[in-house]
């Protein structure tokens, strides 16, 4: 393989983006053996390898259907996307996706079949679901008004929720107290996947517009997108205070406090300018600051086990 191959192969896979993945895989974890003592070795590690490799089929796919979409157009932004840039083959790039999907898509089922439970096929089915459909076709989850929605719920809940009941079933079962407690619990995971789209969709907004996407800024303007934006941080931290208060997350975890400023700041930029290539590295940042924190005190609490 040259040497362009490999960039462009690595563009569309995109690593860091795989810390979005990460995380919440890890805070699951920590969520598991801090609140019941308990962790199935095979399982998470299955759910893991299904997890990365999901986020990377998802990365793949998107700049795949990126590119037909733009070529189709002819607008010639398709040379800017990896596959055109190095000159990738599409329908091998659309195969590596495919093979990606299938070895997530194989662990997966390993879990079902090892639980043996309803609800896991269920938010399986539903994750993969908003795997699949969220940049494949002409009509996609993440061009339409519900895009922030389906990646908080994935990738901020559905990551955590699906650790933590695999862990600890049949030992417990699944009720709503115990599926509020997680709401709580993933609270910075869940607003630091939804306002990540939603800054991007605030600095795409005048081209997602030209290009007939109808993501929710296109209904609320960069306004309202901006003000939904700080509702969020808000939202995520007033979880995270209450799930601290109800002993599910230890005190440890109020870390996050002194991140506030950074966010303040950085905020103030985006409110500023609504730039892809200036602001939105920025929102990116709040991202990665907000989740090592957590982690940390995550971390700190398990250690030194403040319950």
């Amino acid at each position: 393989m040259s040497p362009d191959y490999k960039k462009g192969y690595y563009e569309l896979i995109e690593p860091r983006t795989l810390f979005n993945s990460v995380i919440p895989l890890v805070l699951g974890i920590f969520y598991t053996w801090y609140n019941y003592h308990l962790l199935r070795l095979w399982p998470t590690i299955e759910m893991v390898i299904a997890m990365i490799v999901l986020q990377v089929f998802m990365n793949v796919n998107d700049g795949y259907w990126d590119y037909k979409r733009e070529k189709a157009a002819k607008t010639g932004d398709h040379k800017k996307n990896p596959i055109g840039m190095y000159h990738l083959d599409p329908n091998q790039v659309k195969w590596f996706s495919l093979i990606l999907f299938i070895i997530s898509a194989a662990c997966g089922i390993l879990i079902g079949f090892q639980t043996n439970n309803w609800i896991i096929w269920l938010l399986g089915l539903l994750c993969y679901g908003i795997a699949i459909f969220y940049s494949t076709g002409s009509h996609t989850i993440s061009s339409g008004p519900f895009g922030e929605i389906a990646a908080a719920f994935a990738m901020g809940l559905g990551i955590i929720l699906v650790m933590v009941y695999i862990n600890i079933y049949p030992d417990y079962r699944f009720t709503w107290s115990f599926l509020g407690k997680i709401i709580l619990a993933a609270g910075i995971p869940e607003i630091c996947n939804y306002t990540l789209l939603l800054g991007n969709n605030v600095c795409d907004y005048q081209e997602d517009i030209n290009n007939g996407r109808h993501t929710l800024v296109s209904y609320l303007g960069i306004k309202g997108g901006l003000y939904l934006f700080v509702i969020n941080y808000v939202l995520g931290y007033l979880l995270t205070i209450w799930a601290v208060m109800i002993n599910i997350l230890p005190w440890s975890v109020l870390l996050i406090v002194i991140c506030i400023p950074l966010l303040v700041k950085n905020m103030q930029a985006l409110w500023r300018i609504q730039n892809k290539r200036i602001t939105f590295p920025k929102v990116v940042q709040n991202t990665q600051v907000l989740f090592i924190t957590e982690t940390i005190g995550f971390l700190i609490g398990i250690i030194f086990n403040f319950k």
